[in-house]
């Protein structure tokens, strides 16, 4: 069954959720409208299976058949912490294919929240070497390990990521990396209690926010709560801290922040389909 613009239904459903394995960050609302048919295109590109914006069979089968990018997580939590650092493709190419820097201690930032403060030369060529040119990798190297400022972001302004390689980074780079780093604090997300939602909702804590438990005053009091908690296996009492988390923002310019705790303590209680990603 061919699948067009403007169809409605479980099957698209279907293939939405096959698409966000290869970084499509759609919502699984069922409705084939402009995301999902950008979507197709993107797709269709990546797996050289050039024709239409419609989806017929054979790229159906095709995504049907791509295999999860980030098995720990799934697509879904992928694409959860994925629509928090860019929101949507669209978006992406829109205000972050090229670098920023954002607010507060972030360095020149490229990609899904690649923040190049935080990287070294190793692993910045381990994760970007074969998928941008030589000039632009030398011209990013020079902001490694540094605070951002205007005269670092200048020179690499006009760079692109395509978001094809950024999602590449993200499910085979950063997010097994920012696992990892949740995993040192939190070890009880490996085991049989935690469902994949709740080890987004703490990988994308830790991506977020890093992963110290201490200093800052009382600003990591939350994350060493959920600690003491999942030690405890008191799981049921974890979203109260992502909720507690919120006190530490102003609403009137830091609601993203607040938006995306209460959105991880969702997660953890109800799963993916508080986030329309089930």
């Amino acid at each position: 069954m061919v699948l067009k613009r403007g169809d409605k239904g479980d099957a698209v459903k279907v293939f939405q959720r096959h698409l966000n394995k290869l970084g499509a960050m759609l919502a699984i609302d069922g409705d084939f409208g402009k995301g999902t048919t950008g979507a197709v295109v993107r797709a269709r590109a990546a797996l050289k299976q050039p024709g239409s914006e419609e989806a017929d069979d054979a790229l159906q089968t095709a995504v049907a058949n791509f295999p999860d990018p980030c098995p720990a997580l799934t697509a879904a939590g992928m694409t959860f912490i994925a629509q928090f650092e860019v929101t949507d493709a669209a978006r992406y190419e829109a205000k972050f294919q090229s670098p920023i820097v954002p607010p507060n201690e972030s360095g020149v930032t490229i990609g899904i929240g690649y923040d190049l403060r935080f990287v070294n030369q190793a692993e910045f060529d381990g994760d970007w070497g074969d998928l941008l040119p030589a000039e632009d990798l030398a011209k990013l190297a020079n902001a490694l390990q540094k605070k951002g400022t205007d005269e670092l972001l200048a020179p690499v302004a006009t760079i692109i990521v395509p978001l094809s390689a950024a999602m590449q980074v993200f499910a085979k780079r950063s997010i097994p990396k920012f696992l990892d780093l949740a995993r040192a604090r939190y070890p009880q997300i490996d085991g049989p209690s935690l469902t994949a939602a709740q080890r987004t909702a703490l990988v994308s804590l830790v991506y977020n926010r890093g992963n110290a438990l201490e200093g800052e005053g009382d600003r990591r009091r939350e994350m060493k709560a959920i600690q003491e908690l999942l030690a405890a296996g008191k799981i049921g009492e974890v979203p109260a801290q992502f909720e507690s988390m919120t006190r530490l923002w102003d609403p009137a310019t830091e609601r993203g922040l607040i938006t995306r705790r209460r959105a991880e303590a969702a997660l953890w209680s109800d799963g993916f389909a508080s986030a329309r990603l089930d």
